[in-house]
């Protein structure tokens, strides 16, 4: 029977210091304004790919499906879940000013508008003023 200590032992410290320490860069990358500006951006740009598939796909086959109901699902669930990610943005910190500066602004505006028009229809007003303060600083780019 092979012994577990005398296993692991076979591995070298050094090689186990610097998976934790790359462990830890990777957590505070994650923690970072840019990756999360980047996770708000992306969810919300797959979001709208994905349903424009899911359309021709639908049009296509045809099927007994409500694809309303099932698309006011699927924005409740991504833009609450991308919210997550933006509302640590703060707009007097440099790092984050730093991060919205980096991105592609037609982009990041298209993610940001979409985001204020949602969260105006749920009346979520806290939220919009939040975004807004954020679309203006990449108006300005």
């Amino acid at each position: 029977m092979i012994d577990k200590n005398k296993l692991f032992n076979l591995f070298d410290d050094s090689l186990q210091q610097e998976t934790i320490s790359s462990r830890k860069s990777l957590d505070d990358f994650i923690k970072s304004p840019f990756a999360k500006i980047g996770m708000f951006t992306k969810l919300i740009l797959n979001h709208f790919v994905f349903h424009e598939k899911l359309k021709k796909f639908l049009d296509k086959e045809q099927p007994s499906y409500n694809s309303q109901s099932t698309r006011e699902a699927a924005d409740f669930t991504i833009f609450n879940r991308s919210w997550h990610y933006i509302k640590d943005i703060d707009i007097n910190n440099p790092d984050c000013i730093e991060a919205i500066l980096n991105f592609d602004p037609k982009i990041f505006n298209k993610a940001l508008q979409s985001s204020i028009i949602y969260f105006e229809n749920c009346e979520q007003y806290e939220r919009c003023a939040h975004l807004l303060n954020i679309q203006q600083i990449v108006k300005r780019i």
